[in-house]
């Protein structure tokens, strides 16, 4: 007999890219199979007519550290709600406060959980008058292996902010020292991409330094940002250094947030059909339910409302970013033997305007409306009329 009984819904198979109609199967907290000519049993029958049983959400980047930062979301409000069964935080903490961060949050949230770790050894300190130091020279490798032995597992790349309120005078050497340090954490068996903060750059870093610097499976966050040099050129294309990054295999992050993006930005870059590979919410505690950051889902929907197929949104929110965090063989697929974590959706027609930072919107075609969501086989959240 088995536990859970997945029934008439679409079912995404999420490394093809497809919905499949068929059943889903659930026991001990797997995702199983039933045997030809087998009798069906379940303790619990699930009928998903109408709707899409699809691989438990990742949000690959917000940040989780609540009460640790002035950032950081409480994970088990924002991620169960909406969806996510995978978060991953996107480097709140240095070296020297994740233990903390580890200790207080990550080990007690419901969703798994996941963490970049900041080259600055005190994290990110965004919402103060000075951000982080991103001088090489105080960059603490020692502690940062030191990390990556004890949460080897959890620790899953390392966090660069590349903008004005960080640099000061030092251009690109805080990335090409980050780069050194993941290198040498990759050689001893590590999974260490880089994870860059592209924002407002300042003069002396140019977009093609910046991406040309970046390795396969290195991942940008806020790819379609609006400050400064974009990844647009003045007349729409995408930059030639943008085009060549992605084809040596660095991953493109939509990492939404509140001020990242742009309605217009997002529409070029359907145009140009340069759909991002992850999509993630960067949500921190000032924009958590409040448009337009609020939620993962918001930024589906918005992403929807521009012309991204929704095959292609599934898989930025499940099989993509579980490649990104080497994490597959947890998340991002209902493929037999992989752990139950499993999310409802509706995905509803709608003509809900949606605006953006800018004074910006657009009419939604539609919202993904979480209706359950599984956690290794146990019912975390479920709306009340389904």
């Amino acid at each position: 007999m088995f536990d859970f009984w997945y029934k008439n819904g679409k079912v995404f198979n999420s490394e093809a890219g497809i919905f499949e109609e068929k059943d889903l199967f659930v026991k001990d907290g797997i995702i199983t199979e039933a045997a030809v000519g087998e009798k069906i049993e379940a303790k619990t029958v699930i009928d998903a007519k109408g709707k899409y049983v699809v691989p438990g959400l990742i949000d690959e980047h917000l940040h989780l550290d609540l009460n640790g930062s002035m950032i950081g979301v409480n994970g088990d409000t924002v991620c169960v709600p909406n969806g996510i069964t995978t978060a991953c935080d996107g480097g709140t903490c240095g070296a020297s406060n994740f233990p903390q961060f580890y200790n207080s949050n990550i080990i007690r949230y419901e969703a798994h959980t996941y963490s970049y770790i900041n080259v600055s050894t005190f994290g990110n300190k965004s919402l103060c008058i000075h951000e982080e130091d991103h001088d090489p020279k105080d960059f603490r490798e020692d502690l940062i292996e030191q990390r990556f032995k004890k949460y080897p597992e959890t620790l899953r790349g390392l966090k660069v902010r590349m903008c004005k309120g960080t640099l000061g005078d030092h251009g690109m050497a805080p990335l090409y020292r980050a780069i050194e340090i993941s290198e040498n954490l990759k050689k001893k068996g590590y999974h260490c991409p880089i994870v860059v903060h592209y924002d407002n750059l300042p003069s002396n870093v140019t977009v093609e330094e910046l991406f040309d610097a970046l390795r396969p499976g290195d991942i940008i966050a806020h790819i379609y940002q609006t400050k400064e040099e974009t990844i647009f050129l003045p007349d729409g294309s995408i930059h030639p250094a943008v085009l060549r990054a992605r084809e040596r295999g660095v991953i493109m992050d939509d990492c939404h947030g509140r001020v990242h993006w742009s309605i217009e930005h997002l529409k070029q870059a359907v145009k140009d059909d340069f759909l991002p590979d992850i999509i993630s919410s960067d949500s921190v505690r000032i924009s958590e339910y409040v448009r337009p950051g609020f939620s993962l889902i918001y930024a589906m929907s918005m992403l929807s409302a521009v012309g991204m197929p929704t095959e292609k949104i599934l898989q930025c929110v499940t099989i993509n970013p579980a490649r990104a965090l080497g994490i597959t063989d947890k998340a991002g697929s209902l493929k037999a033997g992989a752990p139950a974590d499993v999310t409802v959706l509706d995905i509803s027609d709608s003509d809900m305007i949606l605006p953006d930072f800018w004074g910006d919107e657009i009419k939604a075609n539609k919202l993904f409306i979480p209706l359950l969501t599984m956690i290794d086989g146990r019912v975390a959240y479920r709306q009340i009329f389904f």
